[in-house]
C-alpha cells in the first residue's frame, strides 16, 4: 500500500485503514457467532442422541485414522 492511502489527507484514502479493520471485525464478529450456532447445535444434538453421536465420533476418527496411516 502507498503512503498516501494511509495518510489523513484531504481527498486521500485516509480512512482505508480503519474501513479494512472494521470489516475484518465485522466478519470475524459474524465467524463466531456462526460458531456459537453450531455448536449450539452439535450439543443439542448430542444431548437428544447420545449414542448415535458415540458411534459418529468414533466412525470419524477410525476414518481419520486410516487416511493418517496411509500418508
Amino acid at each position: 500500500m502507498m503512503r498516501s492511502e494511509l495518510d489523513d489527507s484531504p481527498g486521500g484514502n485516509g480512512h482505508l485503514a480503519e474501513d479494512l479493520k472494521a470489516q475484518a471485525s465485522a466478519k470475524l464478529d459474524e465467524a463466531l457467532r456462526l460458531s456459537e450456532e453450531v455448536m449450539d447445535k452439535v450439543e443439542a444434538f448430542v444431548r437428544e442422541r447420545p449414542a448415535t453421536a458415540i458411534l459418529t465420533a468414533l466412525g470419524a476418527g477410525y476414518l481419520i485414522g486410516r487416511l493418517v496411516r496411509r500418508a
